[in-house]
């Protein structure tokens, strides 16, 4: 179940990224009629998705600690079963 939830996570970072950066590209320009308002969604979406893309990293390499670890609680069980 944790793994869906992190894919979640990365896609949803990767779309924020996406509309943060266009967000801020249209806000920055002159031709846009509420400039500092773009630039704050797009400030805000941008933020989102660097901790919403830090936190699924963090997951994963937990993750994977985890599993490592458990792999060799596992394989120190069994040497220690053997003798």
């Amino acid at each position: 179940m944790r793994r869906i939830s992190t894919v979640f996570e990365i896609i949803l970072s990767a779309i924020l990224l996406v509309l943060g950066l266009f967000m801020l590209y249209e806000g920055s320009s002159n031709k846009s009629a509420s400039e500092a308002a773009m630039l704050i969604g797009g400030a805000v979406c941008f933020t989102l998705s660097v901790m919403t893309l830090f936190s699924a990293v963090r997951s994963i390499l937990w993750h994977r600690r985890m599993v490592r670890h458990s792999n060799h609680l596992d394989s120190a069980a069994a040497g220690h079963n053997r003798g």
